[in-house]
């Protein structure tokens, strides 16, 4: 059974309700709990609450932010997502305590989220529609926004250096990579089998695939070897900084321009979040003013 939580805001001294607002600016920022901060750590974080504090009591104090209502079972889901973070019901408890926070306190911080966060979609939801005139005037004003780049997928084999380890001094590595390469000119097809095999890489689980990747993405030597080669071609063995490479090149997707119709939708919904958010942001500025 769900708790009740307050109708009315919690009072600016609400104790518990700015230590659920430290703990989770503690780990926002800093990945730990506020016991485990020093005291600039801790300074940080009490800033950020209390920054947190003042704006929801700024908003929340508003004509719509009286208004505006949160189920409790909204409330439900907030807490069920916040436990999910912990490997099981004791740490999320203990968390809890270490901090001063009682559940009660936790629900009454997370309707505040919730009101927050819905009073500011409310104030989004009165911006005008973007037009297609617009759409069509950013795509006209940004064309490298639209231009896909070329993507190679690729494969490879790693033998690493590493002289605390006698077969991967530098020259029991190139003797390794090299028998491999041998191999792949008589057995091309078997590339991933002896990724699988011999590759050092965590790719090797997936038969040395790297995925699809753009240049710039590779070590160096290696985006200089696999953009000047062939679909199919296996090139090397390439030196990098992490050892000797082999790489095949599965596939070639040539670059293009990503046409108006392709991106509209896309374009509509990255200039309505641009201008819902500028609402938002005004609306705020004004309340402050």
């Amino acid at each position: 059974m769900s708790r009740a939580v307050p109708s009315t805001l919690p009072p600016l001294d609400d104790r518990g309700l700015h230590a659920y607002q430290v703990l989770r600016a503690a780990v926002e920022i800093f990945g730990r709990q506020p016991g485990e901060l020093d005291a600039h750590e801790l300074s940080t974080v009490t800033k950020r609450a209390d920054q947190a504090r003042d704006l929801e009591n700024l908003v929340l104090t508003t004509e719509m932010g009286r208004r505006v209502s949160v189920p409790d079972v909204a409330i439900d889901d907030a807490v069920k997502r916040i436990r999910e973070r912990f490997d099981d019901h004791v740490m999320f408890d203990q968390a809890l305590k270490e901090s001063g926070v009682v559940e009660t306190d936790l629900r009454r911080a997370l309707w505040r989220e919730l009101a927050f966060d819905a009073v500011l979609s409310l104030v989004g939801d009165e911006v005008e529609p973007v037009t297609n005139a617009e759409i069509e005037a950013y795509y006209a004003a940004h064309p490298k926004h639209f231009h896909r780049p070329e993507q190679r997928t690729v494969r490879h084999i790693l033998i690493t250096v590493n002289d605390d380890y006698p077969e991967n001094t530098a020259l029991a590595a190139e003797k390794r990579i090299d028998e491999i390469a041998a191999y792949l000119e008589q057995h091309p097809d078997d590339f991933d089998k002896q990724a699988s095999a011999h590759s050092e890489c965590p790719s090797a689980l997936e038969g040395g695939l790297l995925g699809d990747v753009t240049p710039g993405k590779l070590y160096p030597e290696l985006d200089e070897a696999l953009f000047a080669m062939d679909e199919g071609a296996i090139a090397g063995p390439v030196e990098t900084e992490a050892g000797f490479h082999l790489i095949l090149c599965e596939k070639i997707q040539l670059g293009a321009v990503i046409s108006l119709n392709e991106a509209r939708e896309k374009l509509r919904e990255h200039l309505t979040n641009q201008r819902r958010k500028a609402a938002q942001k005004a609306w705020v500025s004004s309340l402050r003013a």
